[in-house]
């Protein structure tokens, strides 16, 4: 059955490996993204609980880690719970990609699908970017302070 929505985003980076080191990690999330304060991995690693910050609205988003190929440096993972969360994700999977664009440079994809409840199809589509934006931007800052 189709998604009600698709958010497609990239962003190219300096350091490949640096990149994948800092996110390769299911629950390295806090070390990147402002407003994920706190990540608590469950099921051998395959489940985190993450913490959203209040001025991000609060609550914790569980995930499963779908898929995960190291060599290929790629990722998914679907929400499978929002407790006392208003994000407006239902049926969400998301699918992460590094690849090497030149010896030291890199393009980071982070796509998701999802259905939509709660809110307009632009308006979650909109907090999806958001997010990964919040990614993009942490992997920025924290890369440059290395």
């Amino acid at each position: 059955m189709p998604k009600d929505s698709n958010v497609e985003t990239s962003r190219e980076f300096e350091l490949p490996a640096a990149v994948w080191n800092l996110i390769a990690g299911f629950g390295t999330l806090p070390d990147y993204h402002a407003a994920v304060p706190e990540s608590r991995l469950s099921n051998g690693g395959a489940v985190r609980y993450l913490t959203i910050s209040p001025e991000a609205g609060g609550g914790t988003v569980v995930e499963r880690l779908v898929n995960y190929d190291d060599e290929a440096m790629t990722f998914s993972y679907r929400i499978i719970e929002l407790i006392d969360s208003q994000m407006p994700f239902r049926d969400y999977l998301a699918c992460v990609k590094l690849e090497s664009t030149g010896e030291n440079s890199c393009k980071l994809h982070w796509n998701s699908s999802f259905n939509v409840e709660g809110a307009s199809k632009e308006e979650a589509e909109q907090l999806a970017r958001a997010i990964y934006q919040g990614c993009y931007d942490g992997i920025t800052r924290v890369l440059a302070a290395e």
